[in-house]
């Protein structure tokens, strides 16, 4: 594709005292190469600023958003949502899974926070004993791993099967080695 030269007279006269200005530069002194060099620059300057627009800022559309309940990118959100720092979940997370174990409780009755020992038996006996430990004496984050122990017990919880009814891991099977 051949661009075509403006040859308006305001750019032909630009472009003739440049050529005047390489001619003079070669008699004070310049070195013909230089002053060849130097005027085919500017005139190549000078042809193409007009192109240039210097006010044009390209626009890039956003990409609609195409998201759906259950799409991939949800499923990311909510696992990256869980990932806290030093190795343990976020608080985020670590707050819900208790809130959903102390809501299943309290739909049986019991209440997870008691203190009053028939209370902490109940809890103890539903959610087993080590994941009912570690859930109310220790208020730092869990591990995934032991976060994923009070998912599953939680599950038990909300499907109505005993401690160690499945042939998934519990309370009972999972230590906490991080405290």
């Amino acid at each position: 594709m051949k661009l075509p030269v403006p040859t308006d007279r305001k750019t032909l006269t630009r472009a003739t005292l440049l050529v005047a200005t390489g001619i003079a530069l070669t008699y004070l002194g310049l070195d013909l190469p230089h002053a060849t060099a130097l005027t085919v620059a500017l005139l190549l300057a000078l042809v193409l600023s007009p192109r240039i627009d210097p006010g044009h800022d390209p626009q890039h559309h956003a990409l609609p958003d195409t998201n759906r309940d259950g799409a991939r990118r949800d499923l990311s959100d909510l696992t990256w949502a869980m990932h806290g720092s030093h190795g343990r979940v976020s608080e985020r997370a670590h707050r819900r899974v208790r809130a959903l174990a102390a809501t299943a409780l309290a739909d049986e009755g019991i209440d997870l926070h008691s203190t009053d020992p028939e209370q902490v038996e109940a809890a103890a006996s539903r959610l087993g004993p080590l994941v009912h430990r570690q859930m109310t004496a220790d208020p730092r984050p869990p591990t995934m791993k032991v976060l994923r122990s009070w998912v599953t017990a939680v599950e038990n919880l909300a499907d109505g099967r005993p401690v160690g009814g499945s042939g998934r891991s519990t309370g009972h099977q999972q230590a906490r080695t991080d405290a």
